[in-house]
């Protein structure tokens, strides 16, 4: 039940989050709009990943980001506009990605590098193809806004799914944990040896 409440809790105020970006973006006019929903959701879906620490998630999906990224300038710049370009652009990406696993010797969850490219490449392509020659600056523009949204959603989901360990869960821990003696039980089995001989020589 209360792995319930949490993902609702969850849910709702990462659908505020993408409320109040979309407001703020509107408001002051920072264009971020269409990768609010995006955005955000990819963020919380990297806090909410079951997978190594938060700073090393952010790292990977940050990889997969900058991987993707290095996938359309290589493509602007050398490929060809052509299916065979896209493939060549797609594998030096995954490449990318493939070699920072290894590198990271499994402390870089995969899950994580691979939304990185897939928010950016979905967010991106479609101004990409628009307007292959200004791939420095309408990237740029992409980049700044996904990062913006995906900050909001990583925090979100943070403070929306902390827990609390209950007294009891601390108080269980600290007797278990390493270092704490334990109330040796040498004394009474001692008191009870003791009690088992005199009770025998009275019987004799």
């Amino acid at each position: 039940m209360r792995a319930t409440l949490s993902s609702l809790l969850t849910g709702v105020l990462l659908t505020v989050a993408v409320v109040v970006v979309i407001g703020v973006s509107s408001a002051l006019d920072l264009e971020i709009e269409p990768y609010a929903l995006a955005g955000v959701l990819a963020g919380g879906i990297v806090a909410l990943i079951p997978d190594r620490s938060a700073w090393s998630r952010l790292a990977a999906f940050a990889i997969g980001f900058v991987a993707v990224w290095i996938g359309f300038v290589l493509r602007a710049a050398l490929l060809p506009d052509t299916e065979g370009g896209r493939a060549a652009g797609a594998v030096v990406t995954l490449l990318i990605c493939l070699v920072a696993v290894a590198l990271g010797r499994s402390r870089l969850p995969l899950s994580a590098m691979l939304l990185g490219v897939a928010l950016f490449s979905a967010a991106y392509e479609a101004a990409f193809v628009a307007n292959e020659p200004e791939v420095a600056s309408t990237s740029l523009d992409a980049a700044t806004a996904l990062i913006f949204a995906v900050a909001v959603g990583f925090a979100v989901a943070v403070v929306a799914s902390g827990r609390r360990v209950p007294a009891e869960s601390r108080e269980a821990a600290t007797d278990d944990a390493p270092g704490v003696p334990l109330r040796s039980t040498r004394p009474r089995r001692r008191e009870l040896t003791d009690t088992a001989a005199t009770n025998t020589e009275v019987t004799r």
